[in-house]
């Protein structure tokens, strides 16, 4: 009974550490990424964003180069620039590179995962799975929490708490704000 009760506590104690985003979601081969977080989307929404930081403890650089999720038709790896006072999203055809010891952050506003063609409206609360794949070959499957556009963030994610803008997808549209 008492070691039933100790592993049940063990268990929900881990648990509650990987979706409260305090420990890390995956460490392999030297990389190592906060939880990935999902926009939830409102019924009729065909595209959401994707969020988290990559570590690469590393001595040589990686690259991100690929993602994809089985909720899913498509999906990118984009990121925001502000041409001429108006944000515009792109995608990044070469992915990301993630530095020899260093981090790269992908957070509203910036650098993210563009995931379209949802086969579902995303509701927050579930957990789902995305898979990144990177340049050296590493493929990592992890969990991905859809949250509201306002708790976004936490984990190594600064700025964009809150921030919020539409992601009907086209690539020549463009958004205001930041």
């Amino acid at each position: 009974m008492f070691m039933k009760t100790a592993s049940t506590l063990a268990f929900a104690f881990v648990l509650s550490l990987l979706t409260s985003g305090i420990a890390s979601v995956s460490a392999m081969n030297g990389l190592e990424t906060s939880e990935v977080q999902l926009r939830a989307t409102a019924p009729g929404m065909t595209a959401t964003g994707g969020y988290l930081t990559i570590h690469n403890h590393m001595d040589k650089a990686d690259r991100l180069v690929g993602v994809s999720a089985d909720f899913a038709a498509k999906a990118e790896i984009h990121t925001m620039a502000n041409e001429n006072g108006v944000m515009k999203m792109r995608p990044l055809p070469d992915g990301i590179e993630i530095p020899a010891g260093g981090m790269v952050e992908l957070a509203p506003g910036g650098m993210h995962l563009m995931l379209m063609g949802l086969k579902q409206t995303l509701e927050a609360g579930q957990m789902l799975e995305v898979e990144l794949t990177f340049a050296s070959g590493r493929t990592l499957r992890l969990p991905a929490h859809v949250k509201r556009p306002g708790d976004i963030g936490g984990g190594d994610m600064s700025g964009g708490h809150g921030h919020s803008h539409n992601h009907s997808h086209n690539h020549s549209h463009s958004q205001s704000g930041s």
